[in-house]
């Protein structure tokens, strides 16, 4: 997905950080944003599948951005997995047992994916090869 409207209509601060900065020259690290709201810049390898965890979040909208690389994330609805670790409330995450199921979105420079609270997903799956990933993780608090 590249429409950065989407993100826009979520968060206008994660918009802005988007459309203000060269994403791809930060430094890795955290940067706070309006509302609550921060983004974390990554760069890791891409990992295979077999080495790879389901995971939710409760507080938070995830916004995975690619910024360089190509790599996999899997969606699945946390119904079907199965709990391996309980949630951390402190980190806002639940992990969960390996599952090959659920619906795989490749994304490349640009894509982007909006990850609802609740919402089972696998990021960082490598697409072809194992290969680093640069990305923006944008943490959206749930507002009632």
């Amino acid at each position: 997905m590249k429409d950065l409207e989407k993100i826009k209509e979520l968060d206008a601060s994660c918009y802005e950080f988007i459309k203000s900065h060269d994403l791809a020259s930060l430094e890795i690290g955290r940067y706070d944003l309006a509302n609550g709201s921060y983004v974390l810049i990554q760069s890791y390898t891409s990992k295979l599948r077999s080495a790879a965890k389901y995971e939710s979040h409760e507080k938070y909208y995830d916004i995975q951005y690619v910024i360089s690389g190509k790599e996999i994330i899997s969606m699945i609805p946390v119904e079907k997995l199965t709990i391996a670790q309980e949630y951390n409330a402190e980190k806002d995450i639940t992990f969960y047992e390996n599952s090959f199921d659920g619906i795989d979105h490749v994304l490349t420079d640009g894509d982007f994916l909006i990850i609802a609270p609740g919402d089972g997903h696998m990021p960082g799956v490598c697409a072809d090869a194992q290969s680093t990933i640069k990305k923006a993780v944008f943490k959206v608090p749930v507002r009632d």
